[in-house]
């Protein structure tokens, strides 16, 4: 069976479990914690970063190498258009939403989440074990500095992530005007990698309440106003018309 490694609160997980899932492949998934995740990764491959699938022998590193893996091994419901010049389209787009919305979107979140020990249990533990939940409490001092380290995390950076995702979202919501999908007239890769991106936006669980009790007032507030875009309209309805329930099996 395949198996995906991942961390369950990840936007770029996210993506790998969408693209699975609307395979409609059954999949194990191995749910992991920064910092401690390394015991795992390193044993499968030289850099540290999830998700990271393993399919018998062979080994997937980073969401849209999933992707391009499981277009070719199950091409039904593909996620790359079969047009040359739209796949092309397709993959500049994952690549762009990738640097301009998920890594800052990432960076300033995380910047927030992480100064405050509440709200950062809130957001990491989620899937996690009982005992992973204690090792990682425990242990939450030094895995906060080893993640503003690995995610370059400091004033400056948190400070200059924002703008650069706002003018991002700007452009996303732009290209979507009068449209439903980004390239071309059906769902792609593209589409898939703006919505899960953006997938810590959405409420957690379906819990709208729950969900603002879990997050610092500064993105409460930023959250709000996206809340407020056409482009959160885009992506509800992108969840609602094109992710699949669940292949995760027990």
């Amino acid at each position: 069976m395949l198996t995906l490694y991942q961390f369950p609160f990840s936007h770029f997980c996210e993506k790998a479990c969408w693209a699975l899932d609307l395979k409609q492949q059954p999949y194990r998934a191995v749910n992991l914690l920064p910092a401690l995740h390394l015991a795992w990764s390193r044993r499968m491959s030289s850099a540290s970063s999830l998700p990271i699938l393993r399919d018998g022998p062979y080994i997937v590193q980073d969401s849209s190498a999933i992707i391009d893996y499981l277009d070719q091994r199950w091409p039904q419901h593909g996620l790359t258009p079969t047009d040359g010049n739209l796949a092309r389209q397709a993959r500049q787009w994952e690549q762009w939403l990738g640097d301009e919305i998920g890594v800052p979107l990432r960076l300033w979140f995380y910047s927030h989440v992480l100064r405050q020990r509440q709200y950062a249990m809130a957001f990491l533990l989620r899937g996690a074990s009982r005992g992973q939940g204690l090792v990682f409490q425990a242990l939450f001092g030094l895995i906060r500095h080893a993640m503003f380290y690995k995610m370059r995390i400091n004033p400056q950076s948190a400070a200059a992530a924002l703008p650069q995702l706002e003018r991002a979202l700007d452009t996303l919501e732009a290209a979507l005007q009068g449209r439903d999908y980004l390239v071309g007239d059906a769902f792609c890769r593209a589409d898939l990698t703006a919505a899960s991106l953006l997938w810590p936006m959405l409420p957690w669980s379906g819990d709208e309440t729950a969900m603002q009790a879990c997050l610092p007032e500064v993105i409460r507030q930023w959250r709000q106003g996206f809340t407020q875009r056409p482009l959160y309209g885009w992506l509800q309805r992108t969840y609602r018309l094109h992710r699949p329930v669940s292949c995760i099996q027990p």
